[in-house]
């Protein structure tokens, strides 16, 4: 929390020193035309944010250890796989590992049973559900054909739940496949605009917030807190849709959070 405090208020000191000293000077029109003051924004280019390298690292350590904890559940079904291949060339041990391939047969049917309580839920298409669906449907589907040639006694419990992985992994990525992608919410909201990159946006949304601070203290603007607050959170490039509005159309861009009759939210500044 320390370090976030930190880096938050040597945000707010780079986006003084990157904007403050065109800001305070330039000359904007009467009344204030909110395209133009944004584009005034968008086309300059500035330097990173303080902390970004540490931010990016820690990013990447930590979407590594979701990656390593996630692995054996989605890939549980190629776990067992390979576990069911190294057996026959053990001369001691053999046992364990079945043991272990069984556990992570099941842990693939307890996968696959969730991913399709998700798609019941949806009736959409993910990415995820097709990665994890194949995974189980191929690395189950593998081992039990492996199983039939081996063709060992005590690999019978083992030979029922690949099979079991492989059909309720040939089921959800065949209704995946047939399925309609994600996307019904996301179609909802503005297409972006200005830069690209979650970098350039960041720094672009910081420069932003400090120019209306700019405005307001060089009185050009005339708002409320809560409109103030509002007027951060709209996507980057779509203040130019506060220009020429009346009252009523006004609030309804900033209340109800319409920008081109598309909604809008808090976290649209930043993605993309």
């Amino acid at each position: 929390m320390a370090w976030a405090r930190k880096t938050d208020e040597a945000e707010k000191v780079w986006a003084r020193e990157a904007v403050d000293s065109w800001a305070r000077t330039a000359r904007f029109s009467q009344p204030l035309n909110w395209g133009e003051a944004e584009a005034a924004v968008l086309d300059r280019d500035y330097p990173p944010l303080p902390g970004m390298f540490v931010l990016k690292l820690v990013g990447v350590v930590a979407l590594g250890i979701l990656a390593l904890i996630a692995a054996p559940f989605y890939g549980a079904a190629v776990i067992g796989f390979v576990l069911v291949a190294l057996a026959p060339a053990q001369s001691t041990g053999a046992e364990g590992l079945l043991w272990l391939a069984r556990l992570a047969f099941g842990l693939a049917i307890l996968m696959v049973g969730l991913g399709l309580s998700t798609w019941w839920g949806t009736r959409r298409r993910s990415a995820l559900g097709v990665a994890t669906a194949a995974v189980t449907a191929i690395g189950a589907g593998a081992a039990y054909v492996l199983v039939l040639i081996l063709d060992l006694p005590e690999m019978a419990w083992l030979a029922a739940l690949a099979l079991v992985a492989a059909i309720l992994g040939t089921v959800h990525l065949v209704l995946e496949l047939v399925s309609k992608p994600e996307g019904g919410a996301k179609n909802r909201k503005p297409p972006p605009r200005g830069p690209r990159g979650s970098g350039r946006r960041l720094r672009a949304g910081k420069a932003r917030d400090r120019l209306l601070e700019i405005l307001i203290q060089r009185r050009l603007v005339k708002v409320d807190e809560g409109d103030r607050i509002r007027l951060r959170e709209m996507p980057l490039g779509y203040w130019s849709e506060l220009d020429g509005l009346d009252e009523r159309e006004w609030r309804r861009v900033l209340e109800y959070r319409h920008v081109g009759w598309r909604e809008f939210d808090a976290s649209d500044k930043q993605v993309r």
